[in-house]
C-alpha cells in the first residue's frame, strides 16, 4: 500500500481552451509524476475523448444523479449556460511519488477552495492565434468551437486572479511540460 501525503497541497492545472493543459497532463501522469483527479460530466466526449482524456469521466445523466445522491461529488455544478452537469472531485490524496493533479476552469476555483485551500494553482497559456490554429484543427475533425476563442481573453484575465504560476506554451509541448515538471519539483514535493 502506497505511503500518502495527506495535509500535501494540490495542483490544480486552469486555462482556457486549445492552450496545452490536458497535453501537460497527460505527459506528467505518463511518467508517474502526478496522479489526476478527474472531473465528471454529461456533456458527450468530443473525438477522440473517451480514449485520450484525462481530466472527465463521461457518464449519463442517470449515472450523474445516482452518484450525486450517494455524495459522490464535492459540488456539482452546470456551466456556461450549457446543459450539462460537472461533478467536482473529491481528491485522493497523493502518493510520496505523486502530487494530487485536478483541472478545473478558473471559474470552479471559489468553490474548490471551501474544500481544499491548500493548493497550488498553475495557468497553461498561449498566444490567441496559435490557440486559433488547435481549436479550428480540432473543429475541422469534427470538435464543436462554440465560443471558446471568443472567450479565451476573459478567461486567461480571470486565471491570472487566482494562478500562482504561468506557463506559456511558446515553444513546443515538451518544453513546457519539462517547465511544469520543474516547478512541481519546486512547489509540491518538497518532504
Amino acid at each position: 500500500m502506497p505511503i500518502t501525503r495527506k495535509n500535501s497541497p494540490i495542483l490544480v492545472i486552469i486555462g482556457p481552451s486549445g492552450a496545452g493543459k490536458s497535453t501537460v497532463v497527460k505527459r506528467l501522469a505518463s511518467k508517474g509524476l502526478i496522479l489526476v483527479n478527474p472531473t465528471w460530466t454529461t456533456r458527450p466526449p468530443r473525438p477522440r475523448e473517451i480514449e485520450e482524456s484525462v481530466e472527465h469521466r463521461f457518464i449519463s445523466k442517470v449515472e450523474f444523479s445516482k452518484l450525486e445522491k450517494q455524495g459522490f461529488f464535492l459540488e456539482c455544478v452546470d456551466m456556461f449556460g450549457l446543459p450539462y452537469r460537472y461533478g467536482l472531485p473529491k481528491v485522493v490524496p497523493s502518493t510520496l511519488r505523486q502530487v494530487s493533479v485536478v483541472m478545473l476552469r478558473s471559474v470552479l476555483i471559489p468553490r474548490f477552495n471551501k474544500y481544499y485551500p491548500n493548493h497550488v494553482i498553475y495557468q497553461i497559456e498561449d498566444e490567441l492565434s496559435q490557440v486559433r490554429l488547435r481549436l479550428l484543427d480540432r473543429q475541422q475533425k469534427g470538435e464543436k468551437l462554440g465560443t471558446r476563442l471568443e472567450d479565451y481573453q476573459t478567461e486567461v484575465a480571470a486565471g491570472r486572479k487566482y494562478a500562482n504560476r504561468i506557463f506559456i506554451n511558446s515553444k513546443s509541448i515538451d518544453l513546457l511540460a519539462s517547465q511544469v515538471e520543474q516547478a512541481i519539483g519546486q512547489d509540491l514535493t518538497k518532504p
